[in-house]
């Protein structure tokens, strides 16, 4: 009997954890974002509820009709051969729109701090709408190529048994269109994403720092002022928010961004079915490190938005005084009430 790989025992186990963590989180995520009061914008609101939901996408993809599938059921007994396709036109869809939604969200910020004028006229919630709709539907037609990318492919597990398995086709290199296509997606979801985000935030902190050494000029620049100016705490606020944003996405995906560059540079061709190649155990880890963000970003949102965590609180308690409610008892707080109820 073929020893399993250890990198395909660690997916093994840490797929469904992350289908029982993961799901849940981007739920309560969306829930508190969309139903609490945070003292954000209307903007903001939208965008991190897109951010969320697209996550949701994600991990229920990879995690449930993916990979779970892929350890423990044969596709093709539960699933008809198209919803290879489909289940990864959906995962690309998800992942081209929190690429993109991340950036967008980076550009609404670096318009309402550095450019007076445009920001009366873009960053409006009709216009975030708009945006946020527009990036899911241009990921959904960008991702459509991969329906005809993956197929269900036979292959033999450790234990000697055949698996039909949702794979990258074999042959891509002999289909033109499509091996164009998977190395137009290098600059699509790579190098264009990563340029903007960088340079949008790097231009936003700049203008804050500039314009804040120029406020504290004018009011004298002791720190008691700086302390007490809530232009500045307001500014902060937002650029922190913003950091641990970007620095959640690049700490999620930059190792998967480098894994791809790196996978067209090898010569010859990685085997991806050689589960002790480095590049194919690096590729799966950030996989894996990937699908984890959608209960990391909870936990920033919890460290960095105190109105967030103060509501995250509340609904943990009123779930808890659910369950352990004696008969007779009251719930005393209306407000995880508005929040966790529809």
């Amino acid at each position: 009997m073929m020893e399993e790989p250890w990198i395909r025992t660690m997916q093994r186990l840490f797929y469904p954890i992350m289908s029982v963590f993961g799901l849940p989180a981007s739920i309560v995520t969306m829930l508190v974002l969309w139903k609490g009061n945070l003292d954000m914008s209307k903007s903001i609101v939208y965008y991190l509820v897109s951010l969320a939901a697209a996550n949701f996408l994600l991990i229920l993809v990879v995690t449930v009709f993916r990979d779970i599938f892929y350890f423990y059921v044969d596709i093709t007994l539960w699933w008809p051969e198209p919803s290879c396709g489909v289940s990864n036109w959906i995962y690309f869809t998800s992942v081209y729109a929190l690429i993109w939604l991340t950036v967008a969200f980076t550009f609404d910020r670096y318009v309402i701090v550095c450019c007076m004028k445009l920001k009366l006229r873009y960053c409006k919630p009709s216009v975030t709408r708009w945006i946020i709709v527009s990036i899911y539907v241009g990921a959904f037609l960008v991702a459509m190529p991969t329906f005809w990318m993956y197929v269900p492919v036979r292959t033999t597990q450790p234990d000697g048994t055949i698996f039909h398995i949702c794979s990258l086709h074999r042959n891509l290199s002999t289909i033109p269109f499509l091996s164009a296509y998977d190395h137009i997606q290098t600059t699509v979801w790579i190098v264009f994403p990563l340029v903007s985000l960088v340079l949008t935030n790097g231009l936003t902190v700049w203008h804050i720092n500039i314009t804040t050494k120029r406020r504290q000029g004018l009011k004298g620049g002791s720190a008691g002022k700086e302390a007490n100016d809530p232009e500045v705490a307001r500014r902060k606020k937002s650029v922190t928010l913003l950091a641990m944003i970007s620095i959640s996405f690049l700490v999620h995906w930059l190792p998967k961004m480098f894994v791809k560059v790196l996978e067209r540079f090898t010569y010859p061709p990685v085997n991806r079915y050689d589960f002790y190649h480095p590049v194919n155990m690096a590729r799966m880890l950030s996989n894996m490190l990937i699908v984890l963000s959608s209960f990391s970003n909870m936990c920033v949102y919890s460290l960095t938005v105190t109105k967030f965590r103060e509501e995250l609180f509340c609904g943990v308690k009123y779930m808890l005084s659910v369950i352990w409610k004696k008969p007779g008892s009251t719930i005393a707080s209306s407000k995880t009430v508005k929040i966790f109820t529809i």
